[in-house]
This record gives structure tokens, C-alpha cells and sequence, in this order.
């Protein structure tokens, strides 16, 4: 993991915060949250519980955040004034004894014991809490920690983030999680909330939500980047990138675009240097643990057509193509038997067109099962360039 990143909050990541926005934390002295938020604003306070009576919010306050803090705990006063001062507020919790965390216990070997908390009590008490204080609630999101799993978050009152964050996410937890969110994706979102280690509340002053709000986190627990999703329903991925580095993704898709390759997300907005917005592009990810040998094998031969394609068009007199870096099963939308996008273009370069084609069937060698299988794959990708 590179320096640095493990100082990123998940919940963080999911609160639009300007650069100049006033933040008061609540009980977060020397925790994750407060490392994260200092990279977002130089205007971070941070107290204890005991110090809330003291501190005057009316008027100073852009942000209130109460990181593991009862929000019962708080005294009326407290509220009033952030009320009054029409501060958003962000509750942060934790539902100590969730399915997923019972199944990771177990996997691991533990018993799953000593914890008794229910899984919802401790959010519909936060809740009516700021209801009491004259807050509304504009969003309530779930964050899915499951072992291995990618910290996944999605905005519980947006009806297409449940689906879009639990659906990009399956192809790449596999094996238990992947049925696990596959259930949890066909249920009502304040059922799929209790399935969730950690919730957030944000609230504030009445007042509609920005269309374009974050509803949604796909990334990875040691991503070099953020990946969130925009609007409702979801019309935007948003990536942040946490460290230098250079990426050929915006080259790439604009070259996607000017060739006229309808399968790529198009560029939408560069709000900064390392913020990016692309075009989301309607599919599901393949469920590739749920594919047999013949499955297995039309979808390559389906992504190798969608490659020959690519190439073709982007082919230069040099002999070089443009590369996609990471193109595999995992990587592509479908729609019934149909590839309806190719995601992901952060490894795109210029050079052989081996590249991506040895990689079609390498990227699956968990899903390989035989010499026999293997040379199966390899010759219907190879049809689809004419070999």
C-alpha cells in the first residue's frame, strides 16, 4: 500500500467538503477520520465529548462531525445551536454485530461471539435523535467492511446506488461475499442497512439535495484512487486520485470517442487536476464464479471481438494500438448476451496489441481449471482476430 493511504476514511470520502470549509470534530483526536479530513480542509477542530458545552458553534461551523459518538450523549444546547448555525452534520456509527462481520469471524475461524449490539437500533436512535433537533436527514449510507472485500458505501435514499455499488462490486469480492451481495442486492435498501458494519447520516438544515450529490463508493481497501458515483439515478463516476501518477485513462477515452468506439465511458468533467468525471454506462458485471466452461468460453470469445474491434480502430501505421492495461472479464459491462461497455482505462498506453490479448485469458487463471480449458479460451480469442 502506498504511503499515506490508510489515512482515508471511507466515510470521508463520501462528504462533499470544500477546501475552505470550517470543521468541527467531535472525539476524533488521532483517529482516521481526522487525518482524512485534514487533507480536505486546514480548518479542522477537534474536541472532546466534554468540551462540546464549551464551544461555541452558532456561525462557525461548516461541517459538524460526531465520529463513534452517541449522538444521545450530546445536551440540547449543542443541538440548538447547530441549528441555528444551519451547519451540516455528519453521525458516523458502527453496527458492532452484522451478518457480514459474523461471516468473516467465522471464516476466519472465530466464533463471532461478544458482540450483542443489534443491527439497527443504534442508526434508527441517531436518527430520531436529529429529528428531535429539527435536522432532516438528506442521506443514510451503508459501508459494506467485509474481509478482503472492497469498502463499498452507497446512499441508502438513492434508489440506483444500492444496485449500481452492489452490482460493480460482486465480479470482483467472488466466492461467499459475491452471493452474499447478489441477496443483499434484491432487497429493500433499509433491509440491506442492517447488513452493514458501519453507517453514516447526514443531515442538516431543510432543504433538497444537490442533484448531483456522491451516492455511491466502489474502491478498493489499497486503491491508489477513489472511485465514487453521481446523481440519482447514478449518471456520473467521479475518480480522485491519492497519489502521483501519471494515467493515460483521459487520453484513452477521449480517443475512444473521437474514433467513435460507443463502449467506453466519455469524459465529463476535470473539476481538478486529480479529480476526474466520466460517463456511467448501463450493464452488470459479470458474476464470473457463477460461469461454467461454456459460459466461460462465449464470453471470451465475446471480449475478444470487442478488443479486435478496439484495435482496429485505434491502430497506428507504427503497428501500435491503444492498450487498455487491464482488459478482462472483470472489466466489462453486460446486458444479456451483449457487452455493453469496457471500463477501467486507468493502465491505458500505446504499444503491442499482444498485450491486452495475452491478458484475455491469463487475468483468468483462477477460473481455469485444465490444459484442455485453457486452449479452448485461447483459440476462440484467437478467432476473433483471424487466427
Amino acid at each position: 500500500m502506498p504511503e499515506g493511504l490508510n489515512v482515508h476514511s471511507s466515510w470521508v470520502d463520501l462528504i462533499d467538503i470544500a477546501a475552505d470549509a470550517r470543521i468541527l470534530l467531535v472525539d476524533g483526536a488521532g483517529s482516521r477520520a481526522e487525518a482524512a479530513l485534514r487533507k480536505r480542509s486546514a480548518d479542522v477542530t477537534v474536541i472532546r465529548l466534554s468540551e462540546v458545552a464549551t464551544i461555541p458553534v452558532s456561525g462557525e461551523w461548516d461541517l459538524v462531525c460526531l465520529d463513534k459518538v452517541d449522538a444521545a450523549a450530546l445536551p440540547t444546547p449543542f443541538w440548538t445551536a447547530v441549528r441555528a448555525s444551519r451547519s451540516a452534520v455528519v453521525v458516523v456509527g458502527d453496527t458492532r454485530t452484522s451478518p457480514l462481520w459474523l461471516l468473516d469471524r467465522i471464516g476466519r475461524g472465530g466464533s463471532g461471539s461478544g458482540r450483542t449490539a443489534s443491527t439497527s437500533s443504534g442508526r434508527g436512535r441517531a436518527e430520531r435523535r436529529l429529528a428531535d433537533a429539527g435536522l432532516t436527514t438528506h442521506q443514510v449510507f451503508g459501508l459494506l467492511r467485509s474481509g478482503d472485500a472492497p469498502v463499498v458505501a452507497f446512499d441508502a435514499r438513492a434508489r440506483s446506488s444500492l444496485a449500481a455499488v452492489l452490482g460493480a462490486t460482486r465480479a470482483h469480492v467472488g466466492g461467499w461475499r459475491a452471493s452474499v451481495l447478489s441477496a443483499a442486492a434484491r432487497l429493500p435498501a433499509a433491509r440491506v442497512l442492517a447488513l452493514c458494519p458501519s453507517w453514516l447520516i447526514v443531515a442538516g438544515a431543510p432543504g433538497p439535495a444537490a442533484a448531483d450529490r456522491v451516492v455511491g463508493k466502489v474502491s478498493n481497501r489499497d486503491s491508489e484512487e477513489i472511485k465514487l458515483l453521481r446523481g440519482e439515478p447514478v449518471s456520473v463516476v467521479e475518480r480522485r486520485h491519492l497519489v502521483a501518477h501519471t494515467t493515460g485513462e483521459v487520453a484513452a477515452l477521449r480517443e475512444m470517442e473521437a474514433v467513435g468506439f460507443a463502449r467506453a465511458p466519455r469524459i465529463v468533467g476535470e473539476p481538478t487536476p486529480e479529480v476526474s468525471r466520466y460517463s456511467w454506462l448501463p450493464g452488470a458485471a459479470l458474476a464470473l464464479d457463477r460461469l461454467d466452461e461454456e459460459a466461460l468460453t462465449l464470453w471470451v470469445g465475446r471480449a475478444a471481438e470487442v478488443l479486435a474491434e478496439i484495435q482496429e480502430l485505434t491502430r497506428r501505421p507504427d503497428g501500435t494500438v491503444l492498450i487498455h492495461g487491464d482488459f478482462w472479464l472483470g472489466n466489462l459491462l453486460t446486458s444479456g448476451d451483449q457487452i455493453t461497455a469496457v471500463v477501467d482505462w486507468t493502465e491505458a498506453d500505446r504499444g503491442s496489441e499482444d498485450v491486452d490479448r495475452t491478458f484475455l485469458v491469463a487475468s483468468l487463471e483462477r477460473w481455469i481449471t485444465s490444459d484442455a480449458l485453457r486452449a479452448r479460451l485461447e483459440r476462440v480469442r484467437d478467432s476473433a482476430f483471424g487466427g
